[in-house]
């Protein structure tokens, strides 16, 4: 896989392709489906996001990847989970440049966003990889052209 992503702009999506999607040891509780198996109360004061595990395939990969052109592209809910997140990445993936560190609201934008960055930036879409754990949007992404990857692509 690496070799598919050399030398390309890679965005990397966080919670599920990164790290673990697990929170409190739950996968999913479905008390709100907007956030998952959080409360709005961890969303705001807690600290899951600082205690996610991340994917030591993933480390390895984004260790050897041009770090001008390795991106996150990840969604949020509130200001805490940003601030938490900028933590965990400058630990868990030092590679990353902060200014390429990109946090939006909803999942779905997120082919849309690449496409917006590949026209300002005037990145052929043939440079441009996406990672995400979510079918949806990798199928979304596809469908615009963009050369898209679930994480189990970098599992042996």
């Amino acid at each position: 896989m690496l070799e598919r992503l050399k030398d390309k702009y890679v965005f990397f999506d966080v919670d599920g392709t990164l790290s673990e999607y697990r929170f409190n040891d739950k996968l999913y509780a479905g008390l709100k489906p907007e956030l998952g198996c959080q409360t709005l109360n961890e969303f705001l004061f807690g600290d899951l996001f600082l205690k996610a595990r991340p994917l030591k395939s993933m480390q390895k990969i984004i260790s050897k990847l041009d770090k001008d052109k390795v991106f996150i592209l990840g969604t949020i809910v509130t200001n805490n989970e940003i601030n938490q997140k900028y933590i965990w990445i400058k630990e868990n993936y030092p590679n990353v440049k902060k200014e390429n560190i990109i946090f939006i609201s909803s999942t779905m934008l997120k082919p849309d966003v690449i496409m917006e960055y590949s026209k300002t930036y005037k990145i052929n879409l043939e440079d441009v990889v996406f990672v995400d754990d979510r079918l949806d949007v990798l199928r979304k992404a596809e469908e615009m052209g963009i050369t898209a990857y679930h994480p189990s692509s970098f599992t042996d």
